[in-house]
């Protein structure tokens, strides 16, 4: 989503082409082949000077995954606000703009970016039967969605939901809470209990957003001057020399660590850290580690 230049109308420089091109490069150069965009990202220009890449590179098709997401109306709603559209025509349209700005025939994959209460299940499912018999996408999921929203959907359709897009991180790990602290005086209400179940129990891939947490950490946008954020920092920078290898390697090892499928997404275009992001696979990180990185990053004991 930081490809293609800043977030308005200004046309995509020279610069802003190159340092796209060393992005994927990079990735590519990592064994990092799955690519995640969305019709929103920098308004568009993230998935255009994607496609320029793959214009001069149209040999690596093949052999990469592509991933993007619709569904979001950004800023165009009162008070400055989305609006979320997932109606058959809206979802169309976004899609076959999305094939132009790539410069490519089909999706691998297609992602609703946000729930739209005013689209019923059915209407996305005729939606994606008619993505997928004209050979526009090969397979689909949701982002930002519940267990329960993707089984009333599939109520509805014979389209398998094989993936879900969700903030997780162990500065985001919400989705454990609902799995631990349920019944608890701890409980916190949240929207995706069980959905770590309903994804073992049906195959659907998580993929998981803000997965390094913008750097807080380690060297990012964020700064925090919270006891737990200070521990965990410091519990990292002692596992990075324990397990010889990068912090941000070691914060999608603890992800990946989870008995289920599960895929963290990255967003950074530092070329150093994606190299370091690609690491994470090699880790075998300890059971008693993963448990003291989540309750040294939440601050507080397990029940």
């Amino acid at each position: 989503m930081g490809l293609g230049g800043s977030w308005d109308s200004s046309p995509i420089t020279k610069k802003d082409q190159i340092k796209a091109f060393d992005v994927i490069n990079t990735a590519l150069e990592s064994n990092i082949n799955f690519f995640d965009h969305a019709d929103i990202y920098t308004l568009g220009k993230a998935e255009k000077v994607f496609g320029m890449f793959l214009k001069e590179h149209h040999h690596l098709r093949a052999s990469i995954k592509i991933q993007s997401k619709a569904g979001i109306q950004l800023h165009e709603g009162a008070l400055n606000s989305n609006r979320y559209n997932s109606s058959k025509n809206y979802i169309i349209n976004q899609v076959e703009g999305i094939l132009k700005r790539l410069q490519i025939d089909y999706l691998d994959v297609f992602l609703i970016h946000r729930p739209d209460p005013l689209t019923h299940p059915l209407e996305i499912a005729e939606t994606f039967h008619i993505l997928k018999e004209n050979g526009l996408v090969k397979e689909f999921g949701v982002s930002n969605m519940s267990a329960t929203q993707i089984d009333v959907f599939q109520q509805f359709s014979d389209v398998p939901i094989k993936y879900n897009q969700l903030q997780f991180s162990l500065g985001h790990s919400q989705l454990l809470h609902n799995e631990v602290f349920f019944n608890t005086e701890n409980s916190v209400p949240f929207n995706n209990f069980g959905m770590l179940a309903y994804a073992q129990k049906h195959a659907v891939e998580i993929q998981t957003y803000g997965s390094l947490d913008k750097g807080l950490y380690g060297t990012g946008s964020l700064n925090s001057d919270l006891k737990n954020v200070a521990d965990t920092r410091k519990l990292l920078n002692q596992l990075s020399e324990k397990y010889q290898t990068p912090i941000a390697a070691l914060q999608l090892a603890w992800i990946s660590k989870l008995p289920c499928k599960i895929v963290p997404i990255i967003g950074t275009t530092n070329l150093e850290r994606i190299i370091q992001c690609a690491e994470f696979d090699q880790i075998d990180l300890s059971r008693e580690d993963w448990y003291d990185l989540w309750t040294t990053s939440m601050g507080k004991r397990l029940p």
